[in-house]
This record gives C-alpha cells, structure tokens and sequence, in this order.
C-alpha cells in the first residue's frame, strides 16, 4: 500500500495518497508515518494543516529510525508548530529580569 501512496501522491491525487499512507501505517511501515506526516504538515488530502497531527506522526516515525522524520520534526519545533506552548516546561517560567549592573 506505501507504494500506491507514493504513486498516488505523484500523481497529486492527495486523498488516495493519505488513504494508502493510513492503511501503511497501521501495518507499522515507518516510511509510512513519515508520508503520512508530510501529508498532514503540507494539507496534502485534507481540508486544511493538521500541524499536532504531523508533529505526532513526525515523532513515531523518527522513532522508528527515519531520518527526514526527525529533521521535519526539529522544523517545526523551531518555527514553532505541532505542540501548544503552554505545554514545554520552559514556557511555564516566565524569563527573568536582567540583574541592574548589565543593563
């Protein structure tokens, strides 16, 4: 099924791609939660970004040893997407005042 995604999604026929990717997925296909992921980041096959969608597939399959999927993971961390901010243990502590001496 991964590779009827993969033709699928070169032929921009998005939806089918992201049917064939979720069929993958389930059978545990790696690649296939990293194409999955892509598809949810970009809004390829559905209505609109699901960005902590593609954050969480982005995570499984770097877990699973997929290289781009941890690259396009530390993205979107960067520009911040794909967790709400209250959530990371730095946001939840405001910053700290200058001392007045290094002003």
């Amino acid at each position: 099924m991964y590779v009827m995604g993969t033709i699928n999604d070169a032929r921009e026929e998005h939806e089918q791609a992201v049917a064939c990717f979720t069929r993958s997925k389930d059978a545990g296909l790696p690649k296939a939660m990293f194409a999955l992921g892509v598809g949810l980041d970009k809004g390829k096959g559905i209505s609109a970004p699901d960005y902590p969608a593609a954050a969480d597939w982005y995570r499984r399959a770097a877990d699973a040893g997929v290289g781009d999927a941890a690259n396009n993971l530390s993205h979107m961390y960067a520009i911040g997407r794909g967790w709400a901010w209250h959530t990371m243990p730095a946001a939840r502590h405001p910053p700290r005042r200058r001392p007045s001496f290094l002003l």
